[in-house]
């Protein structure tokens, strides 16, 4: 069974002895101590196999994809108010940050008085109406094909997050797509089942460490072939309702429970049934 709770404690000390290489390069001194840590790094992840079928690729798709993608900016120009493109400090390799490029699909703020949360849910009053299309279609992803091709990122890795919710020591170039990603392909969907003061608790405690579990293990064991398997699981994953999102849905706590207390119930549920759609993938 898979359980919400992975061995922490064990992935870190196991994977200590690892990558002495990365003393030479800390991470910054403002990012948090991260707990995840792969045992080992598959030959695959940091080779040049790897970046070359990563750079071919990204520039084949940059050139059957640029008239959409010129399309979708000047939708986004004329619908909306502010940039084409979203911006966005991501962790990368080593823990360390870069931008992230994404298609805007929300109203555009100053940043500095953008309060909002940073997880976003099915139905959110922040999305524009071409954004809401974008995301569903995950065409908003297109622009990191520039970042697959600048080195930033791979075509197939652990999914970047910021950095107040990386909880995963990057020991490989995140991705565009992952055995994570495809897991939870459908994530807004089930957010909107959560109450909303307990959603950034749900993400936290839930979801990153499973979805860290799942990219150390992508880590640890990742060959030429686990690539296109996920690749093509996440073309088949843009068209149909993934099986773990038949999980059975939260309910609102009642007042004899906690609310940690309901969301815990709630989650052993719900990593019970995530766990045949993992083994697909991985």
């Amino acid at each position: 069974m898979v359980t919400p709770q992975v061995e922490h404690d064990f992935l870190w000390e196991a994977g200590k002895c690892i990558l002495t290489d990365l003393a030479d390069s800390p991470p910054p001194n403002n990012h948090k101590q991260s707990i995840f840590l792969p045992r080992y790094i598959s030959t695959w992840c940091m080779s040049r196999g790897k970046r070359c079928f990563d750079l071919v690729l990204s520039l084949t798709a940059l050139i059957l994809f640029s008239p959409m993608m010129l399309l979708v900016g000047w939708l986004i120009k004329i619908t909306s108010k502010g940039p084409v493109l979203f911006r966005q400090e991501r962790v990368g390799l080593h823990q360390r940050p870069f931008t992230i490029l994404k298609f805007r699909t929300m109203k555009h703020r100053d940043p500095e008085d953008d309060h909002g949360s940073k997880v976003t849910k099915q139905g959110d009053p922040r999305l524009t109406t071409i954004g809401i299309l974008l995301r569903r279609l995950k065409v908003d992803e297109l622009p990191q094909l520039i970042n697959v091709v600048r080195g930033d990122m791979s075509f197939v890795g652990p999914r970047p997050k910021i950095p107040q919710h990386e909880n995963l020591n990057m020991l490989c170039r995140p991705g565009i797509t992952g055995a994570a990603t495809v897991v939870f392909s459908h994530e807004e969907s089930l957010l909107a089942e959560i109450p909303e003061e307990l959603v950034e608790h749900y993400v936290m405690s839930v979801l990153n460490p499973e979805k860290c579990r799942l990219d150390s293990r992508y880590i640890e064991s990742a060959r030429f072939s686990t690539d296109l398997k996920i690749l093509v699981h996440t073309l088949f994953k843009l068209s149909n309702e993934p099986k773990l999102m038949q999980a059975p849905q939260p309910t609102v706590p009642h007042q004899e429970k906690s609310s940690t207390e309901s969301l815990v119930s709630y989650n052993v549920n719900y990593a019970e049934n995530m766990e045949f759609s993992a083994q697909e993938v991985l």
